[in-house]
């Protein structure tokens, strides 16, 4: 998203966040689908009417902010032969997620920073490693192609705590693919979670892997 709309999103979702747990502070507890669905955490006090209602809300608030949204979806039935490891599995998404993203900020001719959710820790930075190396292996290849890159520096690395932007990533990641993948193996959740999907549908860029034919 433009860097002017960031404190927007920060205040819009802080605002709702205090409107679900009037007692919680907004910094103290993380949007997070999963836990809304299995009412877990914070929500383990709330029944599913009331969970509903967050989805819808949170749903809601991304229609209204118009947030550029993109995705990449994997069949894993059908993968290249040299996809081997869950890394090359998370590399190759990871790559086709920076295409979708240079092709979006050439489209607009800016140049944008990209902040992703640490995944280390005090004794290991192997994951976030991983994501650099991928990064820079990416972005030599456009080198090598004479296409511009569109990103300023590698990836930077925060706590999803304190990124409202990093919440709503993991909120839409997670009803993306429950929609399409899981929403068969539970009736229950299906309706809710399909509606978010179609509200928040065409705000989405979403990249196949294998690419259909």
């Amino acid at each position: 998203m433009r860097d002017r709309d960031v404190e927007s999103l920060d205040q819009e979702l802080q605002n709702l966040k205090r409107e679900i747990f009037p007692y919680a502070k907004p910094e103290d507890w993380e949007v997070k689908a999963r836990d809304i669905r299995r009412g877990e955490k914070l929500f383990k006090g709330k029944n599913w009417e009331e969970r509903k209602s967050a989805f819808q809300q949170i749903s809601d608030l991304i229609v209204r902010l118009q947030i550029p949204l993109f995705t990449v979806q994997i069949n894993k039935q059908h993968l290249p032969e040299f996809i081997e490891t869950d890394t090359d599995l998370y590399r190759l998404a990871f790559t086709a997620l920076l295409d979708l993203l240079q092709d979006e900020l050439a489209a607009r001719s800016e140049l944008g920073i990209l902040i992703l959710d640490a995944r280390s820790d005090l004794h290991s930075s192997v994951q976030d490693r991983r994501l650099i190396d991928a990064f820079l292996d990416w972005k030599s290849n456009k080198v090598r192609q004479k296409i511009q890159c569109h990103f300023v520096s590698v990836p930077l690395f925060g706590f999803s705590a304190f990124y409202p932007g990093l919440q709503l990533a993991d909120f839409i990641s997670y009803i993306t693919d429950f929609a399409i993948n899981e929403r068969r193996r539970h009736p229950r959740h299906d309706s809710i979670i399909n509606q978010c999907y179609f509200k928040i549908k065409r705000l989405l860029s979403c990249r196949m892997i294998p690419i259909a034919s």
